[in-house]
């Protein structure tokens, strides 16, 4: 069982310590169904109104140890549990943040946010189900040894009738989780018609055929979903009845049929009956309990498999002893670097490269390109984020191995197109956020956000103010190499022309590596070096960089004695 293997990770066997609780706690039932039934024969046979107090204390004893074992059970059980979906959460976790990125972003991420907080979430919710129903199974085997010190025929009987029906409630079981897969598959598909109205909302308002195409669609498949959820009702329901039924079958086997062969047991017919009366408990507890369990089986499976899963999209060398690199370097190099798409049978794959690029401490250099020309691509091979089929890169000549590949990043704040802008300013310190008001007010961001307690108090903007609280949490960190990737796209003509006049040329004097990707050919001049990508080629484009305090006018600036390198 997936929840076996799931309370079994940590070694410290909670199973073991689960059955020893669910034991004594079935055994002060067990002693108390005794008790009462043995006092009321005193009490009928010598005809007085109380029985001695050395069996009424026998019996306090025998609750107190049922209440103590069940609740310390549950308590303990709960526990336990919880740690284990803590352990397996955290290597989820632990997976992710060394994951590749190529691997991630094809494995996708619903799965992820199921296992972390929804399957969690159901084994949590349910952990006592689990003690309920180990403890059931202990009581009904006791109770049955009690019946068969009283009438072995009698249980004979009622243990032929509770195999044969939990052999038949478990195909009950089986069809009812057939039967549940069915109506979360038509309840997914159900969804996918509101997920296709509210995120085509103006395309369904702006054709009514469309718009009425998904309104029947929605109806049929509604439909669908209302009489999956009315099958999953009648075979909860038919579970739920054949339970009952099988009780009361066996309170009429013992009282129509056992006498019949077993004559003498009748004198005993009273503490029998209590006997199956008592069972009734657990097996309706084991009953509800297994009903649950199903899906919390399920969903310890799901996150089981998760982690082998995510194994295999671990980053070669990501969890090794990493090797730091210098923020004093000379250079950046790429050489050779290549990388190829997979593409479907029959169709030609896109390559990217191959790059011999040079880019020198200091510089500010630009890429430039169409849309799909790779330019995304190109710096996520820089950053060492995606893995080239082949060619290498290096930093000042030493190759970026996987050992030395997180100190390479350690040396990079990026801004990427596709950028998640952190509330909280992770893994900075109070010294870190000293010139944070100062950048606040640089990036015209200080009457709109703040920074409190490590936090941006106000994210709810426009991208391009997005993208101003992005960069300076980027400069907060104080790395040598920043990469921007369609920073300015979505600032203002104004903040644009600030961006490429004054932030660059500023931060550039600072002694920042600037690497950006940009589509603004207007101040293509204020880069050191550009970089054109067409179709994966990439090509070094000659040009002069504007001069400090050079008038703004639509062309370049000759800047005389500058050299251009192509690679």
């Amino acid at each position: 069982m997936n929840l076996v293997r799931l309370l079994n990770a940590s070694g410290e066997k909670p199973l073991r310590r689960l059955m020893r609780y669910a034991a004594v706690s079935a055994l002060g039932t067990t002693v108390i169904l005794a008790v009462v039934t043995y006092a009321a024969k005193i009490i009928h046979d010598a005809k007085e109104a109380f029985v001695d107090l050395r069996l009424a204390m026998i019996f306090v004893a025998s609750t107190l140890i049922y209440a103590t074992a069940e609740s310390t059970m549950i308590a303990r059980l709960a526990a336990d549990l919880e740690q284990a979906v803590n352990r397996i959460r955290m290597a989820l976790i632990h997976r992710l943040r060394h994951a590749d990125l190529w691997k991630l972003e094809h494995f996708g991420r619903s799965r992820l946010f199921e296992s972390i907080t929804q399957n969690s979430k159901a084994i949590s919710a349910n952990s006592q189900y689990i003690a309920q129903a180990v403890r059931s199974v202990i009581l009904i085997l006791m109770i049955l040894v009690y019946i068969a010190t009283i009438s072995m025929v009698a249980f004979l009987l009622l243990s032929g009738m509770i195999t044969a029906a939990s052999l038949f409630y478990y195909r009950l079981g089986k069809t009812l989780e057939q039967t549940c897969s069915a109506k979360g598959d038509h309840e997914a598909r159900l969804f996918d018609y509101v997920s296709d109205l509210f995120d085509g909302f103006k395309e369904q308002r702006l054709c009514s055929v469309r718009s009425q195409a998904i309104g029947q669609g929605f109806a049929a498949q509604s439909l669908e979903t209302a009489k999956a959820c009315s099958s999953v009702h009648q075979h909860t329901w038919q579970q739920f009845v054949f339970g009952e039924t099988t009780f009361n079958v066996m309170l009429g086997v013992v009282l129509f049929i056992v006498p019949l062969y077993a004559p003498t047991v009748s004198s005993n017919l009273v503490k029998i009956s209590a006997g199956i009366l008592f069972l009734g408990s657990p097996i309706f507890g084991l009953m509800q309990s297994l009903a649950v369990l199903r899906a919390t089986e399920a969903a310890a499976g799901r996150m089981l498999v998760l982690e082998e899963e995510l194994a295999a999209l671990e980053e070669k060398g990501s969890a090794g002893p990493l090797e730091p690199l210098s923020a004093n370097f000379s250079d950046i190099r790429m050489q050779g670097l290549e990388f190829t798409f997979p593409a479907p049978p029959g169709e030609p794959p896109f390559t990217i490269g191959p790059m011999d690029v040079c880019i020198r401490r200091g510089e500010t250099v630009f890429i430039s390109g169409g849309n799909g020309a790779g330019k995304s691509t190109f710096i996520k091979l820089l950053t060492g984020l995606y893995q080239p089929g082949r060619g290498k890169l290096s930093m000042d000549g030493l190759p970026i191995t996987p050992a030395r590949l997180a100190g390479f990043r350690g040396l990079i704040a990026p801004v990427f197109s596709d950028f998640h802008l952190f509330s909280r300013l992770y893994g900075l310190t109070d010294d870190d956020l000293a010139e944070a008001d100062r950048l606040m007010a640089w990036m015209e961001m200080a009457d709109v956000s703040d920074i409190r307690d490590q936090t941006f108090t106000r994210t709810d903007l426009s991208t391009g103010q997005r993208k101003r609280l992005a960069l300076v949490a980027a400069l907060l960190e104080n790395k040598p190499i920043l990469i921007l990737d369609e920073w300015a796209a979505d600032q203002d003509a104004r903040f644009r022309k600030k961006f490429y006049r004054e932030i660059l040329p500023a931060l550039s004097e600072k002694g920042l590596t600037i690497i950006a990707v940009t589509h603004d050919d207007r101040y293509y001049d204020a880069a050191d070096r550009r970089f054109h990508l067409d179709e994966g080629k990439l090509t070094e484009v000659a040009h002069h960089r504007k001069k400090k305090g050079s008038k703004e006018t639509g062309n370049s600036v000759i800047e005389p004695g500058r050299n251009d390198e192509t690679f």
